[in-house]
């Protein structure tokens, strides 16, 4: 098996201004990529502004200063993995764990069985 190449973008938003992603990084493993993504947002989370999302952040800090932030210093992916692996062991909440798990089912019900309507099948059957 060849190596494989992962590649790591970010900064990417949808919705009315949109935005490409940029390239991070290059990495080897999917343990690396976890890593890397770990240490990205815990740096995002001690420079962005409140509520601001990654891509403007991204714009006003620069790409090269977010890479620089990651990777100049060489234990600066771990430090920061490890600090936000840290803040998520006080508290860790799913919103949606309960739902997936079933918790209040009865108010998520379908409102209506749809099932294909038997005349229209034979008029798209006609329609050949």
């Amino acid at each position: 098996m060849g190596l494989q190449l992962l590649l790591e973008v970010v900064g990417g938003n949808g919705g009315i201004k949109l935005r490409g992603t940029d390239l991070l990084c290059k990495v080897v493993t999917e343990a690396e990529v976890l890593e890397v993504c770990t240490a990205f947002i815990q740096l995002y989370r001690e420079q962005a502004y409140y509520l601001e999302r990654t891509a403007p952040w991204i714009e006003r800090v620069g790409l090269e200063t977010v890479k620089a932030a990651l990777f100049e210093d060489a234990g600066s992916v771990a430090r920061l993995a490890a600090a936000f692996r840290h803040s998520q062991s006080f508290m860790q909440h799913d919103p949606w764990a309960r739902l997936a798990a079933g918790a209040d089912a009865e108010l998520h019900q379908h409102l209506a069985e749809v099932r294909p309507n038997p005349a229209s099948a034979v008029i798209m059957d006609g329609a050949k």
